[in-house]
């Protein structure tokens, strides 16, 4: 009885690897040497708030990727770097998905997407 019970525990360390890309895919790539992300075309009629959580998604298969990438957080000053988006558009938007419990923040104030919420930004995403 207890082995079946077990198959429902996950570790929120786990990140679903298919479901990551998924989201990823229709939209950018990831350059191999310089850690950069490459939009696709469909990029470009995203909402800002989708841009950060695919941005922060991508840094968390980097991560899992190997790639040379300190953590999978962000600095606010990083997202609006990496992604063109401008302060005015990028702190607005982070308040918004921190409040809505889609992205976390760590001690040193660097965002993330933590894996629990995954899901949650693909329904997102598919509704944007």
């Amino acid at each position: 009885m207890s082995g079946e019970l077990e198959s429902l525990l996950v570790s929120g360390k786990e990140m679903d690897a298919k479901l990551v890309t998924e989201i990823l895919k229709p939209y950018l790539k990831i350059e191999k040497e310089t850690n950069d992300i490459r939009p696709s075309s469909s990029w470009t009629g995203l909402k800002s708030n989708v841009k950060i959580l695919l941005y922060l998604i991508a840094r968390k298969a980097m991560v899992a990727l190997g790639l040379p990438l300190s953590e999978e957080a962000a600095s606010a000053t990083e997202i609006m770097q990496k992604t063109g988006m401008k302060k005015g558009t990028v702190n607005p938007a982070l308040r918004v998905l921190f409040g809505d419990g889609l992205i976390k923040q760590t001690e040193d104030k660097k965002y993330y997407v933590p894996n629990v919420a995954i899901e949650e930004v693909k329904a997102m995403i598919i509704e944007k």
